[in-house]
């Protein structure tokens, strides 16, 4: 499978708090654990809300020395699976592509990734 992304992801694990308003405008959300982060989106780990494809996530980011980064993201692909030795335990991978986000809020992102890919060049 050829895999060609727009942007470098980092793989890290940061806290997101995440909320999704439904039509009823009942607010859905929770804490997740981030599996990678780019300047163009984020793929989280959900332990018990799944959301759908094309579903409109407001976003907080607490990326570790950094300001908290604020987003709105669009849910584009999600996998689920189980922990093994857990029943019914069901987890989902979901990536979010950011539809909304400052100009400031994206270069903390990109200033995060960038740090790491380029600390470990040398």
């Amino acid at each position: 499978m050829d895999e060609r992304r727009k942007f470098i992801r980092l793989n890290a694990n940061v806290v997101v708090q995440w909320k999704k308003v439904d039509k009823e405008n009942a607010a859905i959300g929770d804490t997740a654990v981030s599996k990678n982060v780019s300047v163009g989106g984020i793929s989280l780990i959900l332990y018990d809300e799944k959301l759908e494809i094309g579903d409109i996530i407001n976003l907080e980011i607490q990326l570790p020395q950094e300001e908290n980064v604020f987003a709105k993201g669009k849910v584009v692909w999600i996998n689920e699976f189980e922990i093994m030795g857990q029943v019914n335990k069901k987890r989902y991978d979901v990536g979010v592509e950011f539809v909304d986000i400052k100009e400031l809020d994206s270069n903390r992102i990109k200033k995060y990734v960038f740090t790491f890919f380029h600390e470990g060049m040398f």
